[in-house]
């Protein structure tokens, strides 16, 4: 069965999987911006409204190179498929390690392990089809980026949950 839908049904799904992201793990009256604005921030952090566009863009193209993904003959679709399950979980539970759990360390595994993900779906997609690796570029790109951020937080904050202290 081959399933197409159309740009504007994946911005859609996109807007609703990031808000039902957005929101998962949240302590009610409280956001991820609250939070993200208590930590000592790396100077090239990006502002905290960043966050929602950023992850909408990521999600179009993660759910676009999905449903490509699901319609090929890919020699690596198992495989590309199988990379998918740990980029949604660690998308999905963000919100709660970050947010509700307050844990940069955690915060920075989950960022990390998500580029190293990303970069793993890339290169395994390159192999066969340029085209499809380039629906990872763009969650590639962004977390690549923000584990430098993730990175630099867990290191300069207090970590309540792994009982870490930030370095001077």
């Amino acid at each position: 069965m081959n399933t197409k839908l159309s740009w504007w049904q994946i911005g859609l799904a996109s807007v609703a999987i990031s808000t039902i992201g957005g929101l998962i793990g949240r302590k009610p009256g409280k956001t991820e911006a609250v939070s993200y604005a208590k930590y000592k921030q790396a100077p090239w952090a990006p502002p905290p409204w960043l966050f929602g566009p950023a992850w909408m863009a990521n999600n179009y193209f993660l759910l676009t190179g999905l449903q490509k993904l699901v319609n090929s003959d890919s020699r690596n679709k198992k495989t590309l498929l199988y990379l998918q399950i740990p980029i949604w979980a660690i998308f999905f539970s963000f919100g709660y390690v970050y947010a509700n759990k307050k844990s940069p360390v955690l915060a920075a595994g989950w960022t990390v392990a998500d580029a190293l993900l990303a970069a793993t779906s890339f290169a395994v997609a390159l192999k066969q089809d340029k085209k499809l690796s380039y629906y990872f570029l763009p969650l590639l790109s962004w977390t690549s980026y923000a584990s430098t951020v993730a990175v630099y937080q867990a290191v300069k904050n207090n970590d309540p949950v792994l009982h870490t202290k930030a370095a001077a």
